[in-house]
């Protein structure tokens, strides 16, 4: 018997269909313990938040040497497939075959769940063409959310290989009932990008498990390993990408040194710029206050943001900024640029401090605008902190997104598209 069999509830077979959970199959390319950027992240709290308030959700998304083919953990049911031998000379052409495995995997899990699936959710380019592809073959609505756009990553569409992503983006968005969006900046960018209706766009925010960083360490141990005990951690978490900022980020040092001396800068990630960041901090001569570790295991992480005097996110192009809700939730002041959803997560010098974009001075006056005033860095911390637990709680997330699914549901229902549909009978 498959895995999805077996994660079925024996009581399918006998309840009446009005007493089944509303079941949603999710499509992602990562999943804890995969994590590349933040969608992993994003997919895998939603998942959690939605089955606590009793939908039964599926994850599909691919395996990688270690992972279980089928696991329920936390009560969230995750089917993997072989993506890792996927033979390719390329990203996109191993994304477009990785779909095809997707989406045979997909629909093994809607067969072995005898069809009732209610939504298929997908999440980016990455899984659309699957996720097209199921939704016609099973007549099951779908819902997407749109985390970025190439053409915001790229400042444009500039050769074939960003066309091809650009026009996946827009056949997904086209073909799904709703389209989610994580902040004002990305409904203007989908709407305006791809020519999709503002009223078929819901704006819900991302989230951030904020209980995890209340957590029991040894500071003094955390704060040695990537610092002297008189130095000040400047903080910054995420893929060592252009759009991430990072040159911006290495060119303020200098002057932040000027001011702030003691500061040592950590850049945690990785990404194809790692080298470059590395390299362009030596030539400038801050080498010895610059360190680039690379990834770190959850428990230093969350050890790492907590004993960080300042976070910094110095994106050119944000649609959200879920790193910037880690540093608020452990209550580490945080410093943004002005742009996309980071934008709209800091309210300036209340729950953080914004910069300008692609400034490497203004990004250090930010900076030590917070490392030289100790009463405006703990009021960020506290009022940082208190927006998390307010605004971007996944339980509230998980009722908006629940709602988006039964406005679907409702629609489609009153519709002739369902499998078997006759006029003139509901």
């Amino acid at each position: 018997m498959s895995p999805a069999k077996k994660a079925a509830p024996k009581q399918r077979k006998t309840a009446k269909k009005r007493d089944r959970p509303l079941t949603v199959l999710h499509l992602c390319w990562e999943y804890p313990p995969r994590s590349v950027g933040g969608l992993a992240a994003h997919v895998h709290d939603l998942s959690r938040a939605l089955v606590k308030k009793d939908i039964e959700v599926h994850v599909v998304t691919c395996g990688f040497p270690g992972t279980k083919d089928y696991e329920h953990y936390e009560n969230v049911h995750v089917h993997r497939f072989d993506a890792y031998t996927i033979p390719s000379e390329d990203f996109l052409g191993w994304a477009l075959q990785m779909n095809l495995y997707k989406r045979m995997k997909a629909a093994d899990v809607i067969q072995n769940l005898d069809g009732e699936v209610d939504i298929i959710h997908a999440h980016d380019w990455l899984s659309g063409p699957a996720a097209i592809a199921l939704k016609n073959a099973f007549r099951i609505p779908l819902v997407s959310t749109i985390h970025a756009t190439e053409h915001g990553r790229r400042q444009g569409i500039h050769d074939p290989f960003q066309q091809m992503i650009h026009d996946i983006e827009g056949w997904l968005s086209y073909n799904s009932w709703r389209v989610i969006v994580c902040s004002k900046y990305m409904e203007t960018e989908v709407s305006n990008v791809f020519g999709q209706p503002r009223d078929k766009l819901d704006i819900i925010p991302n989230g951030v498990d904020y209980k995890k960083f209340d957590l029991e360490f040894d500071a003094n141990a955390i704060k040695s390993q990537f610092a002297m005990p008189h130095e000040r951690i400047v903080l910054y978490v995420g893929r060592m990408v252009h759009e991430k900022g990072l040159g911006v980020l290495v060119g303020s040092i200098p002057r932040v040194l000027e001011s702030c001396p003691d500061a040592k800068f950590v850049l945690v990630g990785s990404g194809y710029m790692k080298s470059k960041v590395k390299q362009l901090a030596w030539d400038i001569g801050v080498g010895d206050k610059t360190l680039i570790p690379g990834y770190l295991d959850e428990e230093v992480l969350l050890g790492l943001y907590n004993v960080a005097d300042v976070a910094v996110f110095p994106s050119l192009y944000e649609p959200f900024g879920i790193v910037a809700l880690e540093g608020m939730a452990a209550r580490t002041p945080t410093v943004v640029t002005d742009t996309g959803g980071l934008g709209e997560i800091v309210d300036h010098d209340e729950t953080g401090v914004k910069v300008w974009v692609n400034n490497s001075e203004s990004l250090a006056w930010g900076i030590s605008h917070v490392l030289k005033d100790p009463a405006l860095s703990k009021k960020l911390g506290k009022q940082g902190r208190h927006k998390v637990e307010k605004v971007y709680n996944w339980e509230v997330i998980a009722d908006q997104t629940i709602d988006v699914y039964r406005r679907v549901l409702a629609e489609y229902k009153k519709g002739d598209w369902q499998p078997g549909f006759k006029p003139g009978i509901r």
